[in-house]
Parts: C-alpha cells; sequence; structure tokens
C-alpha cells in the first residue's frame, strides 16, 4: 500500500468515525450543566486556592473563609431563623471589625419596616435593646448591633431573646433566637 493510499484510507475512517450517530447512552443532552460551587472566591484568588469550612453547632453555624496560599482566615458565626415555607425571617452574624471589635450583623425579610427598629428583648431585663435597620433591597434588610455589655453578659447566659420588628403593612413578627451555642461556635474560631 502506498503513502498517499495510507493517508486517504485513516482520513475516511477518521471521518466515518466522527460523523457516525452517538451510541446508545451517549446522547448530548443540553438540559444539563455542570452546577457551580456555591463558593465563590474573591476576583483576586485562584480557583483552588480557597477554601470555606462551615461547622455546625447548638443553634449556629461557624463558616471560616481562607485564602490557603496567603494563609488569611475570615469567620463569622450566623443562626439563621425561617418561617413555614423555609423563608428567612431573622438571620444575626457575629463578626468582627478589622481592629477587632465584635458586632452582630442583623437581617430581617425583605417586608420590615426600615423606618421601625428591631427590638431584641431579654428575659429580666425592662427595656429591649434597639437596632436601626441600615436598608432594605429586595432580597433582605440589614442592621448592626454593636456587641457590648449586655449582649456579652447574655451571651454567656445562653439567653433566648425574643427578636421583634414591624412589617411594612404595620405587623409585628416576633421570633425566639436562642443564643446558646454560640460562645462554643466563637471559641471553636481559634
Amino acid at each position: 500500500m502506498s503513502r498517499h493510499t495510507s493517508f486517504w484510507l485513516l482520513y475516511s475512517v477518521a471521518l466515518s468515525i466522527l460523523s457516525c450517530p452517538l451510541a446508545e447512552g451517549q446522547e448530548v443532552n443540553t438540559g444539563f450543566r455542570v452546577k457551580r460551587s456555591e463558593v465563590v472566591p474573591p476576583s483576586d484568588v485562584k480557583l483552588g486556592d480557597y477554601q470555606r469550612t462551615v461547622r455546625p453547632f447548638e443553634n449556629w453555624t461557624l463558616v471560616c473563609d481562607e485564602k490557603v496560599k496567603a494563609r488569611q482566615r475570615v469567620c463569622n458565626v450566623t443562626q439563621t431563623i425561617e418561617n413555614q415555607l423555609g423563608q428567612i425571617a431573622f438571620s444575626w452574624s457575629l463578626a468582627a471589625t478589622k481592629e477587632g471589635s465584635p458586632y452582630m450583623i442583623v437581617r430581617t425579610a425583605p417586608i420590615a419596616d426600615s423606618d421601625s427598629p428591631i427590638a431584641v428583648a431579654f428575659q429580666g431585663r425592662k427595656e429591649p435593646v434597639k437596632i436601626r435597620l441600615d436598608g432594605c433591597n429586595q432580597a433582605v434588610c440589614i442592621g448592626m448591633l454593636p456587641v457590648g455589655p449586655i449582649m456579652r453578659e447574655q451571651i454567656s447566659k445562653s439567653s433566648s431573646p425574643t427578636i421583634s420588628y414591624t412589617t411594612k403593612t404595620g405587623k409585628t413578627i416576633s421570633i425566639v433566637a436562642p443564643l446558646s451555642g454560640l460562645s462554643a461556635a466563637v471559641e471553636a474560631i481559634n
């Protein structure tokens, strides 16, 4: 067989393989795709150089994000309370400022009246702690609560405050948000 004939024979075999129909089970289905990671690294970090750890505790979840090569880790401890439909009714996360001062990032459903404060009522205290909402969008309303002496005391007692906020329609939503488990989650950060 000449070189020229072998080339054309190989060429025709390759074309027949490439143009043949797919075998059963090899169908191309455009209704499927690879699910993207739920963890999206910052734009300055390569894929694979970023990791998230999630650790459950009683009533709270510790989430730590780490830039692996830089050995930089940022953690927060979150509690989320849902309604019967699985929608977030209230959520708060213990975080820290760059200077290390602790504060709670407080979130309510977007139906909250942003002009009315959130009330955090602790058993045995006459007045609730008031949290001003910084703003709302279509998904959530957000406020900040510095962790001062009152919050520290209640966290150490593992109390169960009642969180209340008013909706845009004037309805009051009240939720019990247990602090038990928060101290253990914070201790696990170190």
